[in-house]
């Protein structure tokens, strides 16, 4: 009997299914709202913080957002509200 991790189930019934890969793992989840909000959805945690870049935790790496002003508007396990003046989001 073969044994699959759990991304490994997910991404064979998400396929079967055909849903979107983040409808059922842990994908990083991005919504942004002009140039001015980004709701980060499924997230591990935050790295850095700063006013001119923040550093968040995903299971697909660290996604790296840059700008000017920018703030933690609200956070909780699973989601965070990034305002300010957003310029560039980079994955490392």
């Amino acid at each position: 009997m073969r044994v699959k991790s759990i991304k490994g189930l997910c991404e064979e019934l998400s396929d079967r299914l055909e849903l979107p890969e983040e409808a059922l793992g842990d994908t990083l989840r991005l919504t942004a709202v002009g140039k001015k909000r980004l709701l980060i959805e499924r997230h591990r945690g935050v790295l850095a913080y700063g006013d001119e870049q923040i550093r968040i935790a995903s299971a697909q790496g660290e996604l790296v957002v840059s700008g000017s002003e920018l703030s933690l508007s609200a956070m909780n396990r699973e989601e965070l509200m990034i305002t300010g003046k957003l310029q560039r989001l980079e994955w490392e």
